[in-house]
């Protein structure tokens, strides 16, 4: 009987521990394991046993933690004294989950729901990879002497934006390359805007194209494709103004502010999730009064949307 008054309050009670191959996974890949439940002094009966995947992310108005998956593993059990119970694990990432980044960072929360007991938890931090045709075109702008900057992976209303500044031939001439990209079946789509420097002030240039499997296992032919985009783009950037074809733009020329979930798009699960906080953060510096008479102008005019098909296909 005080075994029992102690194991509801903790002491001497069943544990939980999960235990993962590993602690690195890319984005699609599957993270496998296993689930080891060891019982404590007493039996105690298991409400249920869940899995969760969480995201934290930083953004402008602070650090927010929210829930990625749900992964029930044991819904009503009983676990004797001392005896051990192992469940094998398994949750497939998605493919466009966020990348982990110094704003984005992940965990697993194992959460063992005791009857009339205190419950236990366990958790296990998680690093998320790109996948190895997008750390291809990361090492590619590594070779042209890129680094990324401090807030690359920062996310917004259309996804992940990952941010690179030059540190070698394209010093002097290039402030910034921004590139978002979205996984298709035959390759990586790419959406790259070049800060070129022009006397005194930047023009954006604004490069879209379609990267196929082959290219992206060719190291050589990849880093010299994308030098070709970064360098045509500071001998012509007024040639790639037009906006890009995830972003809608109205008869002013100002981009939709909701923006549009591309399928693929590499950190586009985080729209669903954090949508009105991607929302709120992106909406500050901008005049609401404005951007309300736009929209009633459009609904007395109609609307006009403007997809760009890219600049071609390698």
């Amino acid at each position: 009987m005080f075994k029992k008054i102690l194991a509801s309050l903790g002491k001497g009670a069943a544990t939980v521990d999960l235990q993962c191959d590993n602690h690195n996974y890319q984005a699609g890949e599957s993270i496998q394991g296993q689930l080891v439940i060891q019982g404590g002094e007493v039996e105690q009966k298991i409400n249920q046993v869940t899995v969760r995947l969480m995201m934290n992310v930083v953004l402008k108005q602070g650090s927010v933690t929210k829930e990625v998956a749900h992964i029930p593993l044991i819904n009503r059990d009983c676990i004797q004294p001392k005896e051990r119970k192992v469940i094998p694990f398994h949750y497939v990432l998605p493919t466009n989950i966020p990348i982990s980044r110094g704003t984005v960072s992940y965990y697993l929360d194992t959460h063992l729901d005791i009857e009339g007991g205190v419950d236990r938890k366990d958790v296990d931090r998680l690093v998320i990879q790109s996948q190895e045709s997008i750390t291809s075109i990361f090492n590619a702008m590594a070779q042209l002497g890129f680094r990324e900057t401090s807030d690359s992976g920062k996310l917004d209303q259309y996804g992940q934006e990952f941010a690179f500044f030059p540190t070698q031939q394209f010093m002097g001439q290039v402030n910034e390359v921004e590139m978002r990209f979205a996984n298709e079946e035959s390759g990586i789509r790419v959406w790259m805007e070049v800060d070129c420097k022009s006397g005194y002030k930047e023009i954006e240039a604004k490069r879209e194209f379609h990267l196929n499997q082959k290219v992206l296992e060719q190291e050589d032919d990849l880093h010299k494709l994308l030098a070709k985009y970064i360098s045509e783009a500071i001998e012509q950037p007024y040639a790639f103004t037009q906006p890009f074809s995830y972003s809608t733009t109205h008869p002013h020329g100002r981009s939709s502010q909701m923006g549009n979930t591309i399928p693929g798009m590499v950190g586009g699960l985080a729209v669903g999730i954090l949508g009105t906080m991607l929302f709120t953060e992106m909406m500050e510096g901008f005049d609401i009064e404005e951007i309300f008479e736009e929209a009633t102008e459009d609904l007395d005019g109609g609307f006009d949307s403007f997809f760009d098909n890219g600049d071609g296909e390698f």
